[in-house]
């Protein structure tokens, strides 16, 4: 596989060898990085945390597993100059502590500009007042530079969302309704 060499001023020269590899399927700030370029989004990791066939070799591999592998591989073969121990901070559940791995899936978004801008309009209009007035200032901030709001978030015991998956192609095919027999009877009118 081709790997493209990009200049950004993202990257600290002046942390290790001032290289930076990108993996825009596997971390939020190489995601942000990977749309301004353009890189593609490859996926190498399946739901359940073992590497999927896109990790050539590494197939089959759980993830800590794989990155042992891979270093002594590297390493074999003398790709390696050195190794420095450094702090990173690595995402983890708020519930188990458990690693988190980042992974790029379909969501669901609400739509927050409208709501946003009619937040902003309610305090300009005086119909909300913030108590103390001194956040007014993080109120607009917040609500000027809004993004839509993810639902789908993946925890078990988060917000139930009305779609229901519908057909071989995976997540492509949905019906949205307000309960199961209503997606039921809408996934069957649509030949499912």
């Amino acid at each position: 596989r081709t790997i493209p060499i990009i200049t950004d001023e993202y990257v600290d020269i002046e942390f290790g060898t001032g290289a930076l590899k990108i993996t825009p399927g596997h971390d939020p700030n190489d995601y942000a990085i990977g749309k301004k370029y353009d890189l593609p989004i490859l996926n190498i990791m399946n739901k359940d945390g073992s590497l999927n066939e896109n990790a050539g070799d590494y197939e089959g591999l759980d993830r800590f597993d794989a990155r042992e592998k891979l270093w002594k591989d590297m390493e074999e073969v003398k790709l390696t100059i050195k190794v420095d121990p450094h702090t990173q901070r690595v995402p983890r559940s708020q519930r188990g502590g458990e690693i988190i791995e980042p992974l790029v899936s379909s969501q669901w978004f609400v739509k927050a500009e409208g709501m946003g801008a009619k937040a902003l309009k309610a305090v300009e209009d005086g119909d909300i007042k913030i108590v103390p007035e001194r956040f007014n200032k993080i109120w607009y901030n917040w609500l000027s530079e809004i993004r839509d709001w993810c639902v789908s978030r993946q925890l078990w015991w988060g917000h139930r969302i009305p779609v229901w998956y519908v057909g071989e192609t995976g997540e492509s095919e949905y019906i949205v309704a307000r309960n199961e027999a209503e997606a039921r009877m809408k996934a069957t009118e649509n030949g499912h």
